[in-house]
């Protein structure tokens, strides 16, 4: 599950084509599976499964970290979606000689997966969520690979054929919740998000 020098993991995957199937059961004997089905209702039903884009800039990732604290310990991650692979700036403007505003897409399925594509359509991240409340999800994967032991919150709103997010950075936040963080904010701090994958 490593990241790659983008926002992301090692290794590239296959373009994930999201179906969703409805299976109509019956009886009771199965309340796990029962469980799990009606929590994906519930992420259908609500409107953040699918696939989201948007063009975003390195200023408006930056002023996102700034705004959490986090500018200047966590440099290289609001930098890494915007050179290409290679360090930006290490002194001044961390977006001096940026690429973008660049597309990036973010997937999320009924059953809990979660992943992200650069503006090539390459993919970036791959890992889970889960939904904490009626507009809130957490990525346990992804807060194991920093070795967070808490949740990264998210929270969420889909109006209109648009998703917006907003980070719930905890105060204080250093050590491996600033890495989680860091990662979350790179992710998920510009918007809004329309729906379809990065236009080709």
């Amino acid at each position: 599950m490593g990241r790659r020098a983008r926002h992301s993991r090692t290794g590239k995957l296959p373009v994930i084509a999201l179906t969703l199937v409805t299976v109509a059961g019956c009886g009771g004997d199965q309340p796990a599976e029962s469980a799990k089905s009606a929590e994906s209702a519930e992420s259908v039903q609500d409107g953040l499964v699918g696939e989201w884009h948007r063009a975003q800039s390195c200023q408006q990732v930056l002023a996102a970290f700034e705004a959490a604290g986090l500018a200047e310990s966590q440099r290289g991650w609001l930098q890494g979606n915007f050179f290409g692979g290679s360090p930006g700036p290490a002194d001044g403007d961390p977006c001096a000689g940026a690429d973008g505003p660049l597309e990036h897409d973010h997937y999320f399925t009924g059953d809990g997966r979660f992943g992200s594509h650069d503006e090539n359509g390459e993919a970036v991240d791959d890992g889970d969520y889960r939904k904490v409340d009626v507009d809130t999800i957490a990525f346990p994967s992804h807060a194991r690979e920093f070795r967070y032991d808490g949740d990264i919150l998210v929270d969420y709103a889909v109006d209109a054929g648009e998703l917006t997010f907003d980070v719930n950075v905890p105060s204080p936040c250093d050590g491996a919740c600033a890495q989680a963080y860091a990662w979350a904010l790179s992710a998920f701090a510009s918007g809004p998000w329309q729906a379809g994958e990065v236009p080709r």
